[in-house]
């Protein structure tokens, strides 16, 4: 798949996570769930096959998710979170993949 697509469909993924997550918290949701962990047990299996990545742990992914956001949070706050998150994701994983 093109590196491209799945940029896009990472992205929409964290996108629509993202409004669930909101959506939990701002009703009173559970106070201790964080977004990385929230995103890997709603998607896991949709990140999974979108990144071309059937094995990724939950932890691994989750860890991933909270170094794009740190990244967010301190370099590329004026773009799109879902764009950062998705590139660091995209890059990250491949790059592990094609490593092994």
């Amino acid at each position: 798949m093109n590196c491209s697509i799945i940029h896009q469909n990472i992205k929409a993924i964290l996108e629509e996570d993202g409004t669930a997550y909101s959506t939990v918290i701002e009703s009173g949701g559970v106070a201790n769930v964080d977004y990385a962990g929230y995103c890997c047990h709603i998607s896991l299996n949709r990140l999974r096959q979108s990144l071309n990545s059937p094995n990724i742990s939950v932890d691994r992914l989750e860890g991933l998710l909270r170094r794009a956001s740190r990244k967010h949070t301190l370099e590329d706050t004026n773009k799109d979170w879902a764009y950062v998150m998705a590139r660091f994701l995209t890059r990250h994983v491949n790059a592990n993949s094609q490593m092994v």
